[in-house]
């Protein structure tokens, strides 16, 4: 009786310890390094369109091209390789033009949204502001992670444009 009740005992630490392995179907997908293919395949298997533009003089790695509704934005990776393949951060940004010069948000705006608000916000040098959140990748990031940063960055994007009256 002893040697069942050991068994039993080693199963539920080999158990506890997760000796077994789940199925293949059954495992967390853990993008690493995170590429620009596989944020676009997040992004159109969410039904939002995306592109990706290469690499230039003003973005040190691939970027994506993708609109929430009426909002563009763009996802820069960074932090790369001499290849700009395995990079380090990706960076969620967003910039909004005006028309109306009265109509842009003054620096103090921007500032309150940067001191209770997640993500950075600015002004640029036409005064126009913009946003962006960094998110590091370093060691991989999981599918339901990014689903979830990609669906905090839109609500980001909706409070920031009610935020500043953006239309």
């Amino acid at each position: 009786m002893s040697l069942i009740r050991n068994a039993v005992h080693a199963l539920a630490a080999f158990a506890a310890f997760g000796v077994f392995a789940l199925p293949a179907a059954a495992q967390t997908a853990v993008y690493d390094p995170l590429t620009t293919s596989d944020v676009t395949r997040l992004l159109t298997g969410l039904g939002y369109e995306a592109t990706v533009d290469a690499a230039d003089e003003e973005h040190e790695g691939d970027y994506i091209n993708s609109k929430f509704e009426r909002i563009s934005y763009w996802i820069h990776f960074t932090a790369c390789d001499e290849n700009s393949t395995d990079c380090e951060v990706i960076v969620f940004d967003a910039g909004f033009s005006y028309t109306d010069n009265k109509n842009r948000p003054a620096l103090e705006k921007i500032n309150e949204w940067n001191e209770y608000n997640l993500g950075k916000a600015g002004l640029d040098d036409k005064g126009d502001p913009y946003i962006n959140l960094e998110v590091n990748i370093v060691g991989g990031v999981t599918h339901a992670n990014m689903v979830d940063n990609i669906s905090w960055w839109k609500n980001m994007l909706g409070e920031f444009t009610d935020f500043i009256n953006w239309d």
